[in-house]
């Protein structure tokens, strides 16, 4: 499963990488059958974040760590001179939490929701 991760590079420009998500089969739930699952990743609070369309914010970096997941709706996300659109179904790892940023404009009335992960 592919994810973006939206960070801070060594010259404090946010920047966007496509990556892998990582599985491995597991007796997650007993009796179910074993079914793939991530590596699991600390967590402190989980968020339900909800805008209409046209909502736009200015640059700026992220208020924490967090796994967003677009539940509904599609957004675009502007960093470092790089538009990208994202839409339901879409994980993205937050980690410019430093630095000018990045800038979000809601395309649709959507859900997002934010996993704050734990440092």
């Amino acid at each position: 499963m592919r994810y973006t991760r939206l960070y801070t590079d060594e010259h404090g420009v946010s920047r966007f990488e496509d990556l892998d998500m990582d599985f491995a089969m597991a007796d997650f739930a007993p009796p179910a059958p074993p079914v793939a699952v991530s590596t699991p990743m600390a967590a402190s609070a989980v968020l339900v974040l909800r805008g209409e369309q046209g909502w736009t914010d200015p640059e700026h970096p992220a208020p924490a760590r967090q796994l967003m997941v677009l539940a509904k709706g599609a957004i675009e996300v502007a960093a470092g001179g790089e538009v990208r659109r994202f839409e339901a179904g879409a994980i993205v790892l937050v980690e410019d939490t430093d630095g000018p940023g990045h800038a979000t404009t809601l395309l649709d009335d959507g859900y997002v929701v934010a996993v704050r992960l734990a440092p």
